[in-house]
């Protein structure tokens, strides 16, 4: 503290001594620069995960540290330690490794440094991307061999490896590459958006015998992947082919029955039939977009064929032929048949433990009759509640059977009533059935009335 001495002349020629202090000086916090994230962007890859160093410059410090903001505001702090100095500052680092459980966005890093005269902090954003296996499965080329400047149909689909796993990867652009043969590289020649389900398909006129594949350019949340190759020979134009007379019988079909498919194959020499070749029935499913392969044959001298099928759903058949070296490939119309599900068997029932009592009974007393109700559940009886089953008598020596009167099963299937006795004869209960359980009836039980 410094003393300011003021001297002032008072009257006699007398000193006055004035000390003051002079406001002290505040010692700054620790200056925090060069916030850095390396790598940055922030790029997953696999589920091995991306290391990221984070670091910071200051004056000097005695403890270090980052926290971490998500892209939904929560935080985590992470470590940080003096890595050397530079330019004469510390540098302290601390390191992350970021997953596949890490959100993709705009994160931020707070660097922070304390010393005696305080905190220091400085912030920076920084980006993470998450980018997922990609995979073109189940490519191929069709048909093959394929006439000179024919359709050839390009087939197969994108998947994507994410968070639940293999899933189709829709809305995505998919590259058709060709190379011919002798040539030493592919050319991309069309391209093709996946569908929901990420299939794609396409035609293209075949000019020359190469291989064919597809290519996905990956994007900033995916990699990028590329098909097994197909080969296709390309060959002198061939003749057509047609499917004639096709049908499916019988139409319409319950489920399960045995379908049969017939038609014929003729080639464009004449409309011969066109004998020895390999014609595959295929089905679509109500509600599908999609051929599948059921079963084939091979035509007779006639050009004949019949195919065998099982009827399971309703939907649309179809003959094709893939074609062969001679002769191109053609498929037959579509034909809709319905599959009727038909309705499910009744179950059984029985009627159990029936008992009219007492025996014998006294004249206009009540004889009581008891029992249950029970249905087969497929491997075991049930009782059968909230039923309805009828109290018969048939009187000594009479075949006559007489309503008596109707009464509910309880929730256990059991049942009780009683009626005044007024002559000696046979009890029993009977339950009429409905739509899924069958009729049945109990034991007859007689029971004699004393005068």
């Amino acid at each position: 503290m410094r003393a300011v001495v003021v001297a002032v002349a008072m009257g006699a020629g007398a000193l006055a001594l004035v000390s003051s202090p002079a406001p002290a000086t505040a010692m700054a916090a620790p200056q925090v620069t060069s916030v850095e994230v390396g790598p940055s962007p922030v790029v997953v890859e696999s589920r091995d995960g991306r290391p990221v160093t984070f670091s910071f410059l200051v004056d000097g410090a005695t403890t270090g540290g980052f926290t971490l903001k998500r892209p939904d505001g929560s935080s985590l702090d992470v470590e940080a330690k003096k890595a050397g100095e530079v330019g004469g500052k510390q540098k302290w680092e601390g390191t992350r490794r970021f997953g596949r459980s890490d959100a993709p966005g705009t994160w931020n890093v707070t660097a922070k440094a304390t010393s005696v005269t305080g905190t220091g902090q400085a912030s920076k954003d920084f980006t993470v991307r998450q980018v997922w296996e990609t995979d073109l499965a189940g490519f191929g080329a069709g048909p093959e061999p394929i006439g000179r400047g024919d359709t050839l149909v390009l087939r197969g689909r994108l998947l994507i490896n994410g968070t639940d796993g293999w899933k189709p990867y829709a809305s995505q652009k998919v590259h058709v590459a060709f190379r011919a043969l002798g040539a030493s590289g592919y050319e991309r020649v069309a391209d093709k958006y996946t569908d929901a389900r990420g299939r794609f398909s396409l035609g293209v006129r075949a000019w020359r015998t190469g291989w064919w594949r597809a290519e996905y350019d990956g994007s900033d949340v995916a990699h990028k992947s590329v098909s097994d190759s197909d080969r296709v020979d390309v060959r002198i134009k061939r003749t057509g082919s047609r499917i004639s007379g096709f049908t499916v019988s019988p139409n319409p079909a319950a489920k399960g029955d045995d379908l049969v498919a017939r038609g014929r194959l003729e080639a464009l020499r004449g409309w011969d039939g066109y004998r020895g070749q390999k014609v595959n029935l295929l089905f679509k499913p109500d509600g599908s977009s999609r051929w599948q392969f059921v079963a084939y044959d091979r035509t007779d001298r006639g050009g004949r064929f019949r195919i065998d099928a099982r009827a399971e759903r309703s939907g649309w058949f179809r003959a094709e032929f893939p074609g062969s070296r001679t002769v191109r490939g053609s498929s037959s119309r579509a034909v809709y048949v319905t599959v009727r599900t038909p309705p499910a068997p009744a179950a059984g029932t029985r009627i159990i433990r029936f008992d009219a009592y007492p025996e014998p009974v006294k004249y206009g007393r009540y004889v009581k009759n008891r029992g249950a109700l029970q249905i087969w559940k497929g491997d075991h009886w049930a009782g059968y509640g909230h039923q309805k089953v009828a109290l018969y008598f048939k009187r000594a020596g009479s075949s006559k059977w007489e309503y008596v009167k109707t009464v509910a099963t309880g929730t256990s299937g059991a049942f009780w009533t009683q009626v005044k006795a007024w002559n000696s004869g046979h009890w029993k209960v009977t339950f009429k059935g409905n739509a899924g359980a069958r009729a049945s009836a109990s034991r007859a039980d007689y029971v004699k009335v004393k005068r």
